[in-house]
């Protein structure tokens, strides 16, 4: 069954993929694709494309990659694939392997989710419930990575059956054709009795997708496809209603908003009320081992600043605080107006890391700025254990950081690589400093679904308080309020406007590898990435996305692997007015 389940995952779907040059190793002889046909070969299926979530959002080379950086909150400052794609450069060309990587793998578990679809409606030795429900699995999984590859490329070839050989012809279908599949495939999971309602319920099982993840998948395929030009009239009410009915069922089926935003992202609370869909990791028995090529999570790095600048150390990292990657630098934007309210906004402290204490005795001199003065000094002495950086968000007078034994690190002194940690990721349980993450990473969560109605009523020219975008905001802006300023957090119907939301979108689900979507979706990514992609202060300027996007960026380029492949029948085209150039 191990050699089954290796044929199902790696046959290629129209192109030669990494695993082809192994198929002469498997004995062709005793496997077929009727093996799906089988429980037990149905299930190792099904589990193996779950496990494959993976590679999508755990290793240092994952959809982060696409979806963080070259938005209005973070530029890469890495190199390779991830700077030229995260900063738009002359380099970030149709052969990036990454894009590649990405095309590749959601291809070849479509081909998987295919043969479950197909053959397993033929299982003889499972009952009926429970083979519908793992039909709804494979077809929750078909939808999402197509919804996923529509996105980022536009159209694509629409596969709806499963591959046996390799191909050397294929055609991009227009994204119309690929929505209509998609939606069906989701109406098909939240049909009554095909999945457990959520999470929570008393039959689901820890880590699987259930009718509530399909609803608020659906209501984001409406939103998606309401802003496109296979847009329907009805995709803002389809999306407003879908996502409005499972925020009033939430509670009747075990989910809700948790009461504090930072308990969102505790480490060792991935599978909280407040998620819908949540990629698991550890030594799973179901999902497999994740291993350094097979699933553990680098997410936890990513996003790590060089802390031990003001950490008292100088040069010591800890384990709390993470190994210092720094893949991803926020824009101003991001740190001094997305976040610039903290004194009444908990999403600042739940957001970033805001205190650090020493992991060694310490005696250090900080140079800082203050509004418009000269370079001033404070002599820091710390003993190992005691608090020695500390970044409050905001900009302090000079009496202010003075007052007080340890680093006062403020926005206007912010650097390269002395910037906030964003720290929804980072894994404080990691067996040593050196050693990847094994936290689950939470993929879509009820927050999203409020986002998602508040969009959709916006559209629908509904800003109200009591069933509109305010109500939604509100919710959300009500979790997140400080003690004290529950009032001072509300908003009115006047407000909402769409880069209100879009910021909304930010103090709320900042780094979740959602961004670049939303900014493509509402039709926004070059004019904010214009106005907001950049990082400035006293100490030091980046604007490399800035200055380099262009409007055929709204669409990532069709790997050029996939048009070498294409060999028979019509070329396989590439993306116009930019990327065919490149």
């Amino acid at each position: 069954m191990k050699k089954i389940l290796y044929l199902l995952l790696c046959l290629p779907l129209m192109l030669t993929t990494g695993c082809l040059d192994k198929l002469d190793e498997v004995n062709h002889s005793k496997i077929t694709p009727e093996s799906f046909e089988t429980s037990q070969g149905f299930t190792l299926g099904l589990n193996g494309v779950y496990g494959g979530m993976r590679k999508f959002f755990g290793p240092q080379d994952a959809i982060h990659i696409l979806t963080v950086t070259g938005t209005d909150e973070f530029f890469s400052r890495s190199s390779g694939d991830i700077y030229n794609i995260g900063n738009y450069t002359d380099n970030f060309t149709p052969n990036a392997g990454y894009v590649y990587n990405y095309w590749r793998d959601s291809y070849t578990f479509i081909n998987t989710c295919n043969g479950l679809v197909h053959f397993g409606e033929n299982i003889t030795d499972i009952n009926e419930g429970n083979k519908k429900r793992m039909l709804a699995e494979a077809r929750f999984f078909r939808a999402f990575l197509y919804f996923r590859l529509v996105q980022f490329f536009g159209d694509v070839t629409l596969n709806k059956t499963y591959n046996t050989s390799i191909s050397t012809s294929a055609t991009r279908a227009p994204i119309a054709e690929i929505y209509d599949f998609i939606i069906e495939d989701l109406k098909y999971c939240i049909e009554p009795g095909t999945m457990p309602a959520g999470p929570k319920s008393s039959e689901a099982q820890t880590g699987r997708v259930t009718a509530a993840t399909a609803k608020h998948l659906l209501a984001k395929v409406y939103l998606t496809r309401g802003w496109s030009t296979a847009a329907q009239s009805t995709d803002f009410e389809n999306a407003y209603k879908t996502a409005k009915g499972l925020i009033d069922e939430s509670a009747s089926i075990g989910l809700g908003l948790l009461d504090n935003y930072a308990d969102v992202h505790a480490p060792n609370n991935e599978n909280n009320k407040e998620a819908l869909f949540v990629v698991q990791f550890g030594d799973d028995p179901i999902y497999g081992v994740a291993s350094s090529d097979n699933g553990s999570n680098r997410l936890a790095h990513v996003f790590v600043s060089g802390y031990f600048n003001f950490n008292g150390s100088g040069n010591v990292q800890t384990i709390e605080d993470g190994r210092v990657y720094a893949r991803y630098h926020g824009t101003s934007w991001l740190y001094n107006e997305a976040f610039g309210n903290v004194d009444a906004d908990t999403r600042y402290s739940g957001t970033f890391q805001t205190h650090w204490y020493a992991p060694v005795d310490g005696n250090r001199t900080q140079e800082f700025y203050v509004g418009d003065s000269e370079k001033l000094t404070k002599t820091i002495t710390v003993k190992a254990g005691d608090l020695a950086g500390w970044l409050p968000g905001k900009n302090l007078t000079e009496a202010e950081i003075r007052a007080h034994d340890y680093y006062i690190v403020t926005p206007e002194n912010y650097t390269d690589p002395s910037y906030p940690t964003m720290k929804k990721y980072l894994d404080p349980n990691r067996e040593s400093k050196d050693f990847d993450s094994r936290r689950s990473i939470i993929v879509y969560r009820l927050a999203e679904t409020y986002l998602i109605a508040a969009e959709a009523a916006f559209k629908m020219g509904n800003t109200g308080t009591s069933d509109g975008a305010a109500y939604y905001i509100n919710e959300l802006r009500k979790r997140a309020a400080a003690d004290g300023k529950e009032n001072d957090m509300l908003i009115s119907s006047g407000d909402v406007t769409l880069d209100f939301i879009l910021d909304e979108r930010t103090r709320e689900p900042c780094g979740e590898q959602l961004r670049w979507f939303d900014l493509v979706r509402t039709q926004t990514l070059v004019d904010r990435v214009k106005r907001y992609g950049f990082f400035q202060t006293r100490w030091h300027t980046q604007s490399p996305m800035k200055d380099n996007i262009d409007d055929f960026h709204v669409l990532r380029p069709i790997p050029q692997k996939q048009i070498d492949d294409v060999i028979t029948g019509d070329p396989y085209p590439q993306q116009p007015n930019g990327w065919d150039q490149k």
